[in-house]
């Protein structure tokens, strides 16, 4: 039996308390571009879009590219912007034909200007 004030700590509570330190400390420091790159290309982390500064979710968390890096949203920034990506995936899919794979995103410069239909006043 424990001794008063002595709280006996499992090696799984052991376990537990040193993975959540471990990923405080990743999600408190930049990643390096190289590193979130491979996550993205091992499937581990997913990008919102294929579109330059896309936000990608990485460990629970959306992830945005700043000047040293990859840095971790908050808890608060990351559901918020889990709303805005479920918005943003069903925007996709609905103008996405079935079956098609959706298309990386258009370049402005490359979008030929817009012509009124013949007939049109």
């Amino acid at each position: 039996m424990a001794e008063p004030g002595n709280t006996t700590v499992t090696w799984a509570e052991r376990m537990e308390l040193l993975k959540d330190s471990a990923q405080q400390r990743v999600l408190n420091a930049p990643m390096p571009t190289a590193a979130m790159e491979q996550l993205l290309a091992d499937g581990k982390a997913d990008a919102l879009g294929r579109f330059e500064g896309s936000p990608v979710r990485y460990m629970d968390r959306w992830w945005r590219v700043d000047e040293p890096g990859w840095v971790a949203l908050d808890e608060a920034a990351s559901a918020q912007l889990d709303l805005h990506a479920e918005r943003y995936r069903a925007a996709t899919a609905a103008t996405t034909p079935a079956g098609a794979a959706p298309e990386e995103d258009a370049n402005p410069a490359e979008i030929p200007p817009a012509r009124p239909e013949a007939g049109a006043a």
